[in-house]
């Protein structure tokens, strides 16, 4: 252990002494990163150390098919751009990522190299989409799918909606804010955040429910109070159902929240450890719909990864929701050997259990997968994702996107650049929805 602290830190000293590999220059010969089956996507890209052209160091390319490595090859810079080139006669999804090697070959990773913490190894990357529009899953919706979500409705009607409020001080003047939980169907009740103006006047308020992401950890309040302070009503859950304003100690995959990197019970679709968390999803928007001052008319859903699958789901299952905003969703395609893509997270993680014959976690997840969901939806839909994305893979959630009814109103935005960990923006959306200012506001999480 400790020679792997002391390696650790030698490398690290040796990034701190040659400085960053950041500031790097990569382009795709298509600006957006579209390309028509049949046509060759060409990656250039130059490679620096704190901006400037890296000349004579060791580096590797990997070129990713629907996740699979299906060129690497290493390369010496020159200070010049290198061009790498994929063709594809199908539909689908291409990676370049990029690896800084020492000049013994031994790669690099971590601080001062990776672009992203949990792609320590790559330190720029693109993506590129080949004739996005055909992009069709073949995952298939078990006969009952419509039939099971009716049922689970049903068995949640039993439950009587007795929300329990916790007042909280706010830190924004003029608003009321509590904690709340919320009887549910399941092991689990509805916790989250809840934030409104003061003396708001009963159906005066749209209601905007923003899904929190895949983390052991509370939910984040500071939703609530946004939508608030443009005066709407803000709900925020988590999406495990533990108790909310806890403390950061008390939410972890040890104790608090045991899912077995969400494997549990993934054999039965009654039983699996997110399987819960769609009851909670319909009884979030039972609340919201209770309260006094909803308008009654607008009702927006926003997720990212997570909370884009439960962004997808809010939107099928209640028919009220008007707009529903899914970013980077996850659970799309948990089969993806049936389309030719990669198993959506966790499946993929069983993969050797798939090998040995054992079917059951796609038969599970065919009930939550959110391209089975897409048929359902009928308000207003907002998609985003990054080409680089190799966590939500972009042809996955086209897949979802192309899913959607035709008659349903809904608008992509897309990047080649960006990944998965909190970068990839929905300018396209945010632009369309600043348009309806006054009959629906949403905005990134971010502010901007």
């Amino acid at each position: 252990m400790m020679k792997k602290i002391f390696a650790a830190a030698a490398l690290l000293a040796a990034v701190a002494v040659m400085g960053a590999y950041r500031g790097h220059s990569i382009e795709l010969d298509h600006a957006d990163g579209y390309y028509r089956a049949g046509e060759t996507a060409t990656c250039r890209v130059t490679l620096c150390e704190d901006g400037k052209p890296l000349s004579g160091t060791r580096a590797r390319v990997i070129i990713r098919w629907e996740g699979k490595a299906v060129e690497r090859k290493e390369f010496t810079t020159t200070g010049k751009p290198v061009e790498f080139s994929y063709k594809s006669d199908k539909p689908g999804w291409v990676f370049f990522g990029f690896q800084v090697l020492d000049a013994n070959g031994k790669l690099l990773s971590g601080p001062g190299v990776q672009k992203h913490p949990q792609k320590p190894a790559i330190t720029t990357e693109a993506g590129a989409l080949f004739s996005a529009d055909e992009i069709e899953t073949r995952v298939k919706r078990p006969a009952d799918f419509e039939a099971f979500w009716a049922k689970r409705r049903a068995e949640l009607d039993k439950v009587p909606l007795k929300p329990r409020f916790t007042p909280l001080a706010s830190p924004e003047p003029g608003i009321k804010f509590f904690t709340v939980e919320i009887p549910c169907a399941g092991d689990f009740p509805v916790s989250g955040y809840l934030a409104l103006p003061e003396g708001a006047k009963p159906k005066s308020l749209p209601a905007y429910v923003d899904w929190a992401s895949w983390m052991a950890s509370d939910t984040s309040p500071d939703f609530a109070l946004r939508r608030a302070k443009q005066c709407a009503i803000g709900f925020t859950p988590t999406w495990h159902g533990r108790p909310c304003n806890m403390g950061k100690d008390y939410y972890n995959y040890n104790t608090t929240i045991r899912i077995a990197g969400g494997l549990a019970g993934i054999e039965d679709r009654e039983k699996w450890c997110f399987s819960d968390m769609y009851y909670r999803i319909m009884r979030s928007l039972d609340f919201v719909k209770s309260l006094p001052e909803w308008d009654g008319k607008t009702l927006v859903s926003v997720g990212g990864s997570l909370g884009g699958a439960q962004s997808a789901a809010a939107a099928a299952l209640d028919p009220d929701v008007t707009t529903a905003v899914i970013d980077v969703p996850c659970f799309c395609e948990f089969d993806g050997d049936a389309s030719g893509r990669t198993h959506s997270i966790p499946v993929r993680h069983i993969t050797d259990r798939l090998k040995n014959g054992d079917k059951r976690p796609l038969e599970t997840c065919a009930y939550y997968d959110c391209v089975n969901f897409a048929p359902m939806i009928k308000c207003e839909v907002y998609v985003c994702t990054g080409f680089a994305d190799e966590l939500c893979p972009p042809s996955n959630v086209f897949a979802f996107y192309n899913a959607l009814p035709k008659t349903t109103k809904k608008l992509m935005s897309t990047s080649p650049y960006t990944g998965h960990y909190g970068t990839t923006a929905n300018p396209k959306a945010k632009q369309r929805l600043e348009e309806l200012q006054g009959a629906v506001k949403v905005f990134r999480y971010d502010g901007k």
